[in-house]
């Protein structure tokens, strides 16, 4: 086999890749998959007006469907942050990277109003390209959630934050509950959540608590835990304990109901399924089976159908299937009433203005012979004028 020889020519317009990239993502990765990503890093420094799922699955001849499945792969490996509408689709996207682990690209409906414009001090005046260098760029943002990227403070700043009670509640707080002094890696997730995030210092403290009681010791996974409520846009207690419960088998066994693939309720759902649990109070299986009808009779994953269902059993003070059983059988009998009344055949009236005749009785031998009489002596009487 002959050597070959590269020549780069006067090749001057490139994108660059990172070489762990090449070496450890994109060997196991798709290669429609690849295309997509290759595709945002060169969009990083060109930008793109008309961005969007549909545009990029146009230009490399594939299915919508697989764009947006190589963006959910891409963002598993954490090369990519994803923000969603309220609907749960994408609509913004932000490249990872191990450098400056902020890369931005445009929002992909490329429609954000007027009104919901983020304010020119929070855009960022550069960009980093994929070779780490620092470049000038205007950055559009996103119209959903984006997290913000963690700082590494310097000492003088964390000193800074010695005065701050919230800082050093949390701090005192984590040490009494890991049991050691915190070292800075430690101290920068803690910052981070308080001042990268801006997340409450109760609900911090909350996250610790959970976190540490479910055998998880470290800042570094208590961190993870603040960022991933900040994605799902939780940022009290009171979401948090309210998305744990749907994290269990009734939000997955009323998706499989439904039809739908599994994924991260939106806000609607969450207080649909909400108030079935906490206000009706309904045991699972009959939430189940509010879906389940709901399948029968609209043929669609319809929360609003199912919540008017739980609504009525509420009234009906339904606290079993027993008792939904009983309302069907009650439900049934007053149909039967209701259609056996309209079959019922009414008689028909005597119209107002009627005149009303008096019966008579005929003696029908009589009449015969009256007639019998009437044609004989017409007959007799043509026999005459003959003669």
């Amino acid at each position: 086999m002959s050597k070959l020889v590269f020549d780069r020519g006067n090749f001057a317009d490139f994108t660059s890749v990172s070489n762990v990239f090449i070496d450890e993502y994109m060997p196991k990765a798709n290669g429609e998959f690849v295309k997509v990503y290759l595709l945002l890093l060169r969009l990083v420094n060109t930008g793109c007006d008309d961005l969007s799922t549909t545009m990029i699955a146009d230009k490399f001849n594939m299915l919508e469907s697989d764009v947006i499945r190589a963006l959910k792969f891409w963002s598993e490996q954490n090369l990519l942050s994803l923000s969603l509408d309220a609907n749960g689709n994408i609509n913004g996207i932000r490249l990872e990277s191990s450098n400056s682990n902020r890369y931005i690209v445009r929002d992909i409906s490329n429609k954000v109003e007027a009104s919901k414009q983020v304010s020119n001090d929070m855009i960022p005046t550069t960009l980093a390209t994929a070779s780490g260098e620092v470049i000038p760029a205007v950055v559009p943002t996103a119209s959903g959630i984006i997290v913000p990227s963690k700082k590494k403070y310097s000492a003088k700043e964390i000193s800074s934050f010695s005065d701050n009670e919230n800082f050093s509640q949390l701090t005192f707080l984590a040490q009494t509950y890991l049991g050691k002094t915190l070292n800075t890696s430690d101290i920068h997730s803690i910052l981070y959540m308080l001042d990268g995030l801006k997340l409450n210092p109760d609900f911090i403290e909350y996250i610790m608590e959970t976190c540490i009681s479910s055998g998880h010791k470290s800042l570094s996974h208590i961190e993870k835990q603040a960022v991933a409520y900040f994605k799902k846009d939780i940022h009290n207690a009171k979401e948090a304990k309210m998305d744990s419960k749907l994290r269990q088998d009734i939000c997955k066994s009323i998706y499989k109901v439904f039809g739908l693939s599994s994924k991260t309720p939106i806000k609607k759902e969450i207080s649909y399924i909400t108030k079935w649990k906490e206000d009706f109070g309904f045991s699972d299986d009959i939430i189940l089976e509010a879906c389940n009808r709901t399948m029968e009779h609209t043929h669609t994953a319809s929360f609003p159908y199912a919540d008017k269902i739980l609504f009525g059993w509420s009234e009906n003070k339904v606290q079993s299937l027993e008792d939904v059983n009983k309302l069907d059988k009650l439900h049934s009998e007053d149909n039967q009433k209701k259609y056996s009344t309209k079959s019922t055949v009414k008689k028909v009236g005597r119209p107002k203005n009627a005149k009303r005749f008096e019966e008579r009785d005929y003696d029908y031998a009589s009449l015969e012979e009256q007639l019998r009489i009437s044609r004989d002596k017409k007959f007799h009487a043509k026999i005459s004028e003959n003669k």
